[in-house]
């Protein structure tokens, strides 16, 4: 799926209004204009949506601060938004999707995360300068603990010894339960595994956090609980077909055992890829498409010889490698086309040529050989 990008109110003629960009263009001259505002110290609101150019549904519609220090593109903006915008079950999968694209279509240079202290930033440095040593070393001490918290703490400038040492306090106290919260993490990651989930019941679980806990009862076979965690069985077979912790049979196997408690059509369809039985795939009933499965359905439709609605689906996920691959498929399906005839043509003729019928028997071989390799 190709995604486009209209902007509104921009002003500033890198960036047109009413203009429809693709999305990886959209992500480079938000980039490049906010660098521009906040090396000219200059603070603008926009706003912008996201659409599809298939059916020109719109999957964001949001405002971006050029200058403003939020974000250094859009990308990084609706990946930081999102998570804290909660969604319903109905459109979890929606969301899950969007955010796959927008990742996919990202160049990998615009994705690095940025850590700024905004309060150190518009600091008045020449009243620093005329703060005493221990001032100073309290303000930086304060800064230093801010981000060691992970911005938990906002530091406030005041010159008041006071005022300073209660901000000073939150912050031990925050990196105090920060401490507690990895020696939790570092002794599941030790094998005991009950104070973390003990922690994360008694939590309002973030999404990563629900699938911290979904890992570790899927990993204990404790389907049921694994549910209640998401709330819905799609979800939690989605989430075993995304995750890394399994090899392909160990990963069928997961799919089975949970598909016998929570029969659905997404792990009817998970399974038959795994097992390369692309024409089930395909005649099964709508399911839950996210972009792994459009990448599944695309090569599946690949290897049965439907190239051209493996390209017409290929719009969906913008997989470069399988693009290649259906290129490549595509070269040695006419190359075998090609040998196949030649060979024919040699073994029925008069005049025999046994070195050439190996030859091309050979090479025939080669290919098939390669194209079942893809």
């Amino acid at each position: 799926m190709m995604l486009h990008v209209l902007f509104f109110s921009v002003d500033d003629p890198l960036i047109p209004n009413h203009t429809r960009l693709d999305f990886p263009e959209a992500v480079k001259l938000t980039d490049e204009l906010e660098t521009k505002c906040r090396e000219e110290k200059r603070v603008m609101t926009s706003r912008f949506v996201v659409i599809s150019t298939e059916t020109d549904l719109t999957f964001y519609d949001g405002s971006f601060q050029f200058g403003s220090y939020e974000a250094p593109n859009i990308y990084q903006q609706i990946k930081k938004i999102s998570e804290r915008i909660k969604v319903s079950k109905k459109d979890q999968a929606d969301k899950t999707y969007f955010l796959e694209q927008i990742e996919a279509l990202t160049p990998e240079s615009y994705k690095k995360e940025e850590i700024i202290d905004k309060e150190l930033i518009h600091l008045d440095k020449s009243r620093i300068s005329k703060l005493k040593t221990w001032q100073r070393r309290v303000v930086y001490a304060t800064a230093a603990l801010s981000i060691a918290a992970l911005g938990a703490v906002s530091t406030i400038f005041i010159a008041q010894k006071a005022q300073y040492e209660q901000a000073l306090g939150d912050g031990r106290d925050i990196v105090e339960d920060q401490k507690g919260l990895i020696d939790i993490y570092e002794t599941a990651l030790l094998g005991n595994k009950e104070g973390l989930e003990a922690y994360l019941q008694g939590e309002a679980l973030s999404e990563k956090q629900q699938h911290i806990l979904v890992d570790m009862y899927l990993k204990a076979e404790d389907y049921d609980q694994a549910v209640a965690v998401l709330e819905d069985p799609v979800q939690v077979e989605t989430y075993i077909l995304n995750s890394e912790s399994w090899e392909d049979q160990e990963k069928i196997n997961k799919l089975k055992a949970f598909n016998e408690l929570y029969p659905t059509n997404e792990a009817r369809f998970d399974m038959a890829f795994y097992e390369h039985n692309y024409e089930l795939m395909l005649n099964l009933p709508p399911i839950n498409m996210t972009a792994k499965r459009s990448r599944m359905k695309t090569y599946a439709l690949m290897r049965l010889g439907k190239i051209e609605e493996a390209k017409i689906e290929i719009n969906h996920n913008n997989d470069d490698n399988l693009k290649r691959v259906i290129d490549r498929y595509e070269v040695l399906q006419a190359e075998i086309k090609t040998l196949t005839e030649k060979l024919e043509r040699e073994q029925q003729a008069n005049g025999k040529d046994p070195a050439l019928i190996q030859t091309l028997t050979e090479e025939l071989a080669k290919k098939k050989e390669a194209l079942a390799a893809l």
